[in-house]
């Protein structure tokens, strides 16, 4: 299998291929670096397209491609294609399906925040709609020379589709050979000065959340037959708190190699990815890599 990169000549395709790199050299999978251009001709429209419209377009997509290899680290195998679709989104499915992807790499937009997650017009419509696992890198990411995704973590927030985001971050990890676990973020109001609880009353009360997020964790994993999964990812939940989401996620300890699994929305069409609005907060508040997994198939 490969993963498809999707370049462009601004920040957005060096970020998204250091981050493919990491994942090429963690999976032992090449990397199909592409530069998509929209064409008229694509679009249903040849009458309008002739060689003095997709001579240029091609040799700036070639120029593009040649910063790539210059950026590409030596010990990472990969091939390069200018590709003439309708509309980006549109080529980089149309590459993935045809290579048998199993990832599509995509940068943020610069318009964002450094060392965060955001999205322009294509991440929007492919983490929306893929159908196949999509990465994101936060903007301006950069990874060491020898750098490999060392821990993967699953997002959880009681969703009912668990399992299948859990067994897809298990798999990860197995094949990285990374660790394994689960965090979730409890984004709370601050305490008031006057009128609130004890505060040990207020630790109870999120000693017994975590515990039912513990105990949920492990009923749906065990109802999907995950066998000693939901066991193993209950010993290793780690939650949060924040007034904020972006404060709950960074309550958390992150470091090199970390990647972020989040899974679908609970209406997300079968195989396809559909962000609920709580993951999409915290997708833009990770300061990691995230790793968004569609739905199941029988969804």
């Amino acid at each position: 299998m490969t993963i498809v990169v999707a370049y462009t000549a601004q920040d957005s395709g060096r970020s998204a291929l250091e981050l493919a790199s990491v994942l090429s050299r963690s999976t032992g999978e090449p990397l199909l670096v592409a530069v998509v251009v929209t064409t008229p001709h694509a679009a249903g429209a040849p009458e309008f397209v002739d060689g003095n419209y997709l001579g240029p377009l091609t040799d700036w997509g070639s120029s593009v491609l040649d910063e790539a290899r210059a950026h590409l680290p030596g010990d990472v195998a990969a091939t390069f294609e200018v590709r003439q679709a309708s509309s980006i989104p549109r080529g980089l499915l149309e590459l993935a399906g045809q290579s048998g992807a199993s990832a599509i790499v995509l940068g943020s937009s610069h318009k964002g925040s450094l060392g965060r997650i955001s999205f322009g017009s294509v991440t929007d419509r492919l983490v929306h709609s893929a159908p196949l696992p999509v990465l994101l890198a936060p903007l301006g990411y950069r990874a060491g020379p020898a750098s490999h995704v060392r821990r993967v973590s699953i997002g959880y927030g009681g969703s009912k589709d668990l399992a299948h985001a859990a067994q897809a971050g298990a798999r990860l990890a197995e094949r990285t050979g990374a660790s394994l676990r689960v965090v979730s973020f409890a984004v709370r109001p601050p305490k008031r000065f006057y009128g609130s609880v004890e505060e040990s009353a207020d630790e109870l009360v999120v000693d017994q959340w975590v515990a039912r997020l513990k105990e949920q964790l492990v009923a749906q994993l065990t109802e999907a037959d995950a066998g000693p999964l939901g066991d193993r990812l209950a010993r290793s939940l780690v939650v949060a708190e924040g007034a904020t989401w972006s404060q709950a996620v960074w309550c958390v300890d992150w470091s090199d190699g970390d990647l972020l699994v989040v899974g679908p929305s609970s209406s997300a069409p079968a195989a396809r990815l559909f962000l609920g609005s709580r993951a999409s907060k915290i997708i833009r508040s990770a300061p990691v890599p995230v790793y968004l997994v569609p739905a199941s198939r029988a969804h």
